[in-house]
């Protein structure tokens, strides 16, 4: 274990998967989690903090799709992916969920851009083998 690392961090990250892999299952699990602080906050603020809260989960939202996105611009095909990486991504389409509580549509329309990509690739790569 590197010396600027932590025993927990280290073991989050080992049992997501590690590497590539634990950082694509984070853009997704991070939002979807952040929902849950989003509602606490906008629930015990004044009501002139809410856009910023509102705000705050669509960005939270935008990195995660974001993330995603540059993890398959990395690993474009499903051979050469490594294990698990394939399923995060194609999960990412749960970032439905966030951006549809904050009426985010760029979020909404982008959570499913990974997931066909991904798909895409995957039939591509199928054909050209066949």
């Amino acid at each position: 274990m590197p010396p600027n690392e932590s025993r927990a961090a280290s073991a989050v990250v080992t049992r997501l998967g590690g590497g590539i892999v634990a950082a694509a299952r984070l853009c997704v699990i991070v939002p979807a989690a952040f929902i849950v602080v989003y509602f606490l906050l906008a629930a015990v603020s004044p009501r002139s903090f809410v856009p910023v809260w509102v705000w705050t989960e669509r960005a939270v939202v935008s990195a995660g799709i974001l993330g995603v996105f540059w993890i398959f611009t990395r690993h474009p095909w499903h051979s050469r992916r490594p294990e698990g990486l394939t399923h995060a991504l194609l999960v990412s389409c749960t970032l439905l969920l966030p951006a549809l509580v904050t009426g985010f549509w760029p979020g909404v329309i982008g959570a499913f851009v990974t997931p066909l990509l991904v798909a895409g690739s995957a039939a591509m790569e199928r054909f050209r083998r066949a």
